[in-house]
């Protein structure tokens, strides 16, 4: 729904490409990372979700905003469905799933809190941290704040950190972010956070170089800093 409501926002002109390849282009659409992905691409909540194979032949076209809608060269991208990105409520979470979350954390050598609870003295190390277009400590928050929001139990203080320093990342980065602190995530990651078993969690971990392992660290810290608390009645 935000990706339809912002091009029906958004003023008439050409964009800036931000990334053009075979499986994704991504365009500047003010000041938010607007994507259009093939069929076989991972399907971002800030995208549009195309049943093309292959978006090569497109790479180089103009780029524009027309009356709400997105055009590549003279071909306008058509909505024609949508889908619900929102994030699932969490399902069953059992210390095996905890586990291996972690086990990903001590790999990324994050250095992050065993007990899960993010502040706002870990953004340094976090945010833009690591190299692509979603850097990994970025990953790692997104899939932290959205677990939070899933549950129940966002951090109202460290959301508003965030949003605050977004502009120290990529523009694609800080629009997950975004995406992340209002609820909507990609299919892996809502697929892991309601039936977390051993399909989910591969499925996840598949997700890029290193995206999938990073939303997975900061999912299951998350979760593991909600039980914490339930379990030794602390604030998270």
């Amino acid at each position: 729904m935000r990706v339809r409501e912002r091009l029906a926002a958004a003023e008439d002109g050409p964009r800036r490409v931000l990334h053009a390849s075979s499986s994704a282009i991504y365009v500047d659409l003010d000041g938010w990372c607007l994507g259009l992905v093939s069929a076989s691409a991972t399907r971002v909540p800030c995208a549009l979700w195309s049943a093309l194979p292959d978006l090569s032949p497109m790479g180089h076209r103009e780029v524009r905003v027309e009356a709400g809608t997105l055009h590549l060269g003279d071909e306008p991208v058509r909505i024609t469905r949508l889908v619900d990105v929102r994030i699932p409520t969490v399902g069953r979470h059992g210390r095996r799933g905890f586990e291996r979350a972690r086990s990903t954390t001590s790999a990324a050598g994050l250095g992050l809190p065993p007990d899960g609870r993010l502040t706002v003295a870990d953004l340094d190390r976090l945010l833009g941290r690591g190299p692509g277009l979603t850097p990994l400590g970025d990953d790692v928050l997104a899939g932290w704040c959205a677990a939070r929001h899933a549950a129940g139990r966002p951090d109202h203080a460290l959301a508003a950190a965030v949003r605050r320093r977004l502009a120290v990342t990529t523009l694609l980065s800080a629009t997950l972010l975004d995406c992340a602190l209002q609820g909507e995530v990609l299919p892996q990651l809502a697929a892991w956070l309601a039936e977390p078993d051993d399909a989910t969690t591969e499925a996840l971990l598949a997700v890029g170089a290193t995206s999938g392992a990073g939303l997975l660290t900061g999912a299951g810290l998350a979760l593991t800093s909600i039980t914490d608390r339930d379990h030794h009645g602390r604030a998270a």
